[in-house]
């Protein structure tokens, strides 16, 4: 299985002390993110899937992580990590989603971010869908409507199962009367 990260992702596994996500439909924060991903991670590694980071993702991490060789050592270590950059098969898919765009008067696709952060989230999730993956994993509002309108399968950190260390059995001890 081929999943792609988004930097919000990418940050709770690399860079430690990434505040988690708040769910942007409830507003609450994700208890355990950076474990779930952690477990999401350890999971396609054993059955030899592979996450992809996007380059522009790995800009925004590694502009911001305290010690820039761990961080490129770690991504290499890992079997679970590749690394996918912004080619030109990416470029002409690009166009032709922000010809349609333009076409429809609505540039930006309804995303209320900036235009730099619109081109880069269509980067990141043009890169995922020509690399192949099967989900793009983003706590972004903006970056999961347009990976979705592109065919995109977007999880977030809520999606995912809260590891079993971390768990607390609910007890249904019924009504008592």
């Amino acid at each position: 299985m081929i999943v792609a990260f988004d930097n919000t992702f990418l940050s709770l596994v690399l860079r430690p002390g990434s505040p988690p996500a708040s769910n942007y439909e409830t507003g609450q924060p994700v208890e355990y993110s950076r474990e779930r991903i952690e477990a999401l991670v350890d999971s396609l590694a054993n059955t030899g899937g592979r996450v992809l980071i996007p380059t522009p993702c790995l800009t925004e991490l590694l502009s911001a992580v305290p010690d820039l060789e761990r961080a490129v050592s770690e991504i290499d270590r890992s079997p679970a990590f590749q690394i996918a950059s912004f080619d030109a098969r990416c470029a002409i898919e690009l166009a032709e989603v922000v010809r349609k765009a333009f076409d429809k008067g609505d540039k930006k696709s309804g995303s209320k971010a900036g235009w730099n952060e619109v081109k880069y989230d269509r980067q990141i999730a043009m890169i995922a869908k020509v690399y192949g993956a099967e989900a793009l994993y983003t706590d972004d509002r903006n970056q999961s409507t347009f990976a979705e309108e592109i065919g995109l399968k977007v999880l977030h950190t809520w999606d995912l199962e809260l590891p079993s260390d971390y768990a607390q059995a609910s007890l249904d001890l019924g009504k008592q009367e």
